[in-house]
């Protein structure tokens, strides 16, 4: 292996170590968020939903955004060259 590929995993490491603890930590919160929400009184939901119904263009702007962002990166991509491979 050659010092570009060994770098590549090092960077990739670097990321998915940090953000694995981060969504075990997120997880445990989205628990706890889900017991709160259990205990809520029926008489919030209406208001629940109110909040959902102002903030879903929002959601829909960045699921657009990142599906937009894929596309661009997989109509960029540059062909390999064979000599590359070589």
């Amino acid at each position: 292996m050659n010092l570009r590929s060994v770098l590549v995993v090092l960077i990739t490491l670097a990321l998915a170590v940090p953000f694995t603890a981060l969504s075990l930590f997120l997880v445990a919160a989205i628990s706890k968020a889900a017991e709160l929400l259990a205990t809520l009184p029926a008489s919030d939901w209406p208001s629940l939903a109110e909040e959902f119904s102002g903030r879903w263009p929002e959601l829909a702007g960045m699921v657009i955004g990142q599906a937009a962002l894929m596309l661009i990166l997989i109509l960029a991509r540059r062909p390999e060259s064979a000599a590359g491979d070589a």
